[in-house]
C-alpha cells in the first residue's frame, strides 16, 4: 500500500501516474495481481493499493526501465509513504 501525499493541484497527476504504471507496467509483469488507486476527497493523497504473488515481483517490476520512466513523472510533487502489509481480515457483502 503507497501513500503518496500531495498538493490538492497535483492530485490529478499523481492519479494519473499511477493509473499509468498500473495499466503501462504492472499488469504485465509477473506477479501481478490486483491494484486499486484511490484519492482522497481532500486532494492531498493518493493512495495506491497493489497486491502481488510475493515482494520480490513488486520489486522487479520496480525495477524495470519502463516503471522508473513513468515515476519520474511523481518528481517534485508527492512525500512517498510505503507499506508493505499482509491481509488479515476480508468482509464482502452477502448479497
Amino acid at each position: 500500500m503507497d501513500t503518496f501525499r500531495c498538493a490538492p493541484e497535483d492530485q490529478d497527476t499523481v492519479v494519473q501516474v499511477n493509473v499509468d504504471i498500473v495499466e503501462r507496467v504492472a499488469r504485465e509483469s509477473p506477479g501481478f495481481v490486483s491494484a486499486t488507486v484511490h484519492r482522497s476527497l481532500d486532494g492531498t493523497r493518493v493512495i495506491n493499493y497493489l497486491q502481488w504473488q510475493t515482494a520480490a515481483d513488486l520489486a522487479s517490476m520496480q525495477r524495470s526501465a519502463q516503471f522508473q520512466e513513468i515515476a519520474r513523472g511523481f518528481a517534485g510533487l508527492i512525500e512517498f509513504d510505503p507499506h508493505e502489509v499482509t491481509i488479515a481480515h476480508i468482509a464482502a457483502s452477502g448479497g
